[in-house]
């Protein structure tokens, strides 16, 4: 009896031993299951914010801001100038031709100026359009507009290439 009962311990003992290294390995697919799992979601979460920043789309076409000022003129003399500086940035007049009418306009005003200066396509690169803030009083007339082109920095970066323009009568 006692050999049968040391027979059936030693059974008793390698099914346990068999039951445990079952459920090791069972804990062990497990542990390496859920760790290749956390890897592939960390990688598809990076591929997807790389994605969305490599995806860099440029703020939209056209006139974002626009703005004018007057100092020691009218308000008519303003509209004036005004309304030559939207036919100038509809593309009726060049650089040249708008420092002429102005010029024109105030010499048939009576105005006197020390200085016109007149720029359009001033290069420039924006991530998001700067708020233009012109004061009442500064010049005779102030004129800031940004023009964006709708393309991406050609060198890569996130930002859109703009077109700074800007009028002034000193």
């Amino acid at each position: 009896m006692k050999k049968q009962l040391n027979s059936l311990c030693r059974e008793y003992r390698k099914t346990i031993i068999v039951v445990f290294i079952v459920a090791m390995a069972v804990v062990c697919v497990n542990i390496f299951i859920s760790l290749n799992s956390r890897e592939k979601h960390v990688a598809v979460n990076d591929s997807a914010q790389n994605l969305v920043q490599d995806n860099y789309i440029p703020i939209s076409k056209g006139w974002k801001e626009s703005k004018t000022a007057k100092g020691d003129i009218t308000s008519v003399q303003k509209t004036k100038l005004d309304g030559l500086i939207e036919s100038w940035k509809k593309g009726y007049m060049s650089d040249s031709d708008l420092k002429n009418n102005i010029m024109k306009y105030l010499d048939e005003q009576g105005i006197d100026y020390k200085e016109v200066s007149v720029t359009s396509k001033g290069y420039t690169l924006y991530d998001k359009i700067p708020e233009v803030n012109l004061r009442d009083g500064s010049n005779l007339y102030s004129f800031v507009g940004i023009y964006s082109t709708g393309k991406q920095n050609p060198s890569g970066t996130h930002k859109t290439v703009c077109d700074n323009w800007s009028a002034f009568v000193f």
